[in-house]
């Protein structure tokens, strides 16, 4: 059923974003401006297409490149900025901080249209931004379930609307074939997702669950767990058995792809465990867990679960043909350890 709802929705929104983008809004919108929805539902509107963007968001910032809107960018999170592929796709954009505490008198010395921030994580002086009549608008481009929307809302919000279309167009296939290749499964293995800390798992409404359950495996961290990213025990671990792990680790760290993996598998207890001794224990990079290259992920994820009916799948395929239509250099390295066979 998620599958089925996920693509159900990555299709509305993206014939949402078509009519909006033909000028199908309400007779009381002021003729040139632009009204989107942001990723927590609440409308947000300017007068006028957005020119001068500030950017405190690092999944925007990607999209915001894929679909041509790069010069647009006039500031940037210093985080952004010293991002070693993001950061040299706007070589003009100053620094305005740190992304939850920006420096308000550089953002508004830029001049900006709008700041775009992450809904989830706002500024923490977000209240003062605005105070200086600096709109600010949220958009995650993080989750699968909200990806197609937010890119769509995103390419309203520029003028960009074309290559947004494109973006959606390439996702929405790309989780398709995850899709067709396990629609006929009948198995739903056991998933433990775990954070970059220790015993920092994954449940439900988190963006890997949302992964897990697209590519049909049956998260172990239930709804009932609370946060996000409860912390589980080494006890309770072992006793749920789980058929297949998997541990999300940083760029950096999955340099060291190789101690991580002995040290995750190497741990008291973990050496009976079903994943560790069936060789379904996996390390995967963050960057394709969350945000718009998720749709890598659920290539990952679904390898991880149904090898065999996923076998004309390939992660480094699909990143590949992302950097050739987007004029990209994204995802170098290993993004899964081991590598698929």
């Amino acid at each position: 059923m998620m599958k089925q709802y996920v693509l159900l929705l990555l299709s509305l929104v993206a014939c949402a974003a078509v009519l909006c983008s033909a000028g199908c809004v309400t007779t009381e919108v002021p003729e040139g401006a632009v009204v989107i929805n942001q990723t927590n539902g609440e409308v947000f509107s300017l007068d006028h297409t957005a020119e001068r963007i500030v950017l405190m968001n690092s999944n925007a910032a990607e999209m915001l490149y894929v679909m041509g809107a790069a010069d647009k960018v006039v500031g940037v999170s210093q985080s952004i900025a010293d991002h070693a592929e993001l950061g040299p796709l706007f070589p003009n954009a100053v620094s305005v901080g740190k992304w939850d505490v920006p420096d308000i008198e550089t953002i508004s010395s830029l001049s900006p249209d709008v700041v775009i921030a992450f809904s989830t994580s706002k500024p923490l002086n977000a209240d003062a931004i605005e105070a200086g009549g600096i709109p600010i608008c949220y958009i995650d481009c993080y989750k699968p379930t909200t990806m197609a929307a937010d890119v769509a809302a995103l390419g309203v919000l520029t003028g960009n609307t074309e290559k947004a279309e494109e973006f959606i167009t390439f996702y929405t296939g790309v989780m398709n074939a995850v899709a067709a290749a396990t629609a006929n499964v009948s198995s739903s293995p056991s998933v433990y997702c775990e954070g970059y800390t220790d015993y920092s798992g994954q449940a439900k409404g988190s963006g890997m669950d949302l992964l897990i359950e697209y590519a049909g495996g049956s998260n172990v961290l239930t709804q009932q767990m609370g946060a996000t990213s409860p912390k589980v025990s080494p006890e309770w671990l072992i006793a749920e058995d789980p058929d297949v792990m998997i541990k999300i680790l940083s760029v950096k760290n999955m340099e060291t792809a190789a101690d991580q993996y002995r040290t995750f598998t190497g741990r008291a207890g973990f050496s009976n465990l079903h994943a560790v001794t069936e060789n379904r224990t996996y390390l995967l990079r963050n960057d394709i867990a969350y945000g718009p290259r998720t749709f890598a992920g659920a290539v990952a994820v679904a390898k991880m679960l149904y090898p065999a009916e996923t076998a004309d799948l390939s992660v480094r395929d699909v990143l590949d043909e992302y950097n050739s239509r987007f004029g990209l250099n994204v995802s170098a390295g290993e993004v899964v350890y081991p590598a698929f066979a």
